[in-house]
């Protein structure tokens, strides 16, 4: 039985960077431990964390570089592997701790190869034999840095890009769950586009939805969570690439 203090051995070294491209499952065991030994407690801890990391830098960075820096195999199309879309990052969970309810997991390492793993979804198509360019893991996760966490960029959303997604919202909201609630509003914008402040939400909902008088209520609709959910998914799903 292994102990938490059981020494690990690094199976990632920096030849190994000498590819242009690495699976995500080694480049999560890159960040985690640098090449360096350490204990199989601190080496757990490290793995979680790498991976979140991996996955904020990459929901952070405009879009285009991040498509350009990781491509997978589509499970509904197979063939050469693709750019995988930028607006599945932020849809991505890499722990139950993280999850929120995201469409996506990371599986960190593949059943079959250790250096590639892949993002999965219950619900839409996903990607396997994930892969990274090598130049982007060793640039942001340097050798000589035992730090686990890359300085983030974080996007800037223009109001216009706001307002033309609070559009495309309403028009795809069905008749039924129409209007949507302003709470709702903010939380499917926050699932597409996590970093939006709310007051910008706020604004443009009040725009694009007037203030309505109070009328009698209806009889509550017990499936509009679920209703939700699913304009949730088609919406997010129609998103990864804008």
């Amino acid at each position: 039985m292994n102990s938490d203090n059981d020494a690990m051995q690094p199976y990632i070294t920096l030849a190994d960077f000498e590819d242009s491209w690495i699976g995500i499952g080694a480049a999560i065991d890159w960040i985690a431990m640098r090449g360096k030994p350490m204990t199989l407690k601190e080496y757990n801890k490290r793995e979680d964390e790498a991976a979140e990391s991996l996955v904020e830098i990459l929901s952070s960075i405009p879009p285009l570089q991040a498509e350009k820096n990781v491509r997978g195999l589509d499970q509904d199309n197979p063939g050469p592997l693709v750019d995988i879309p930028s607006g599945i990052w932020p849809q991505t969970a890499t722990s139950d701790a993280n999850d929120k309810g995201k469409l996506y997991r990371l599986i960190g390492t593949d059943d079959h190869n250790q250096w590639e793993g892949a993002i999965l979804s219950p619900h839409t198509s996903g990607y396997r034999r994930v892969q990274i360019r090598s130049d982007f893991i060793r640039d942001n996760w340097p050798e000589n840095s035992s730090a686990v966490t890359a300085p983030p960029t974080r996007h800037v959303v223009s109001q216009a890009k706001l307002r033309r997604l609070v559009e495309t919202i309403i028009l795809e909201t069905p008749k039924e769950l129409a209007p949507l609630q302003q709470r709702e509003i903010i939380e499917l914008i926050h699932r597409i586009i996590p970093d939006v402040p709310r007051d910008n939400i706020r604004r443009v909902y009040k725009e694009q939805i007037p203030y309505q008088r109070p009328g009698p209520r209806g009889s509550r609709n017990p499936d509009r969570q679920n209703q939700f959910l699913e304009l949730c998914e088609k919406m997010i799903a129609a998103q990864l690439h804008n």
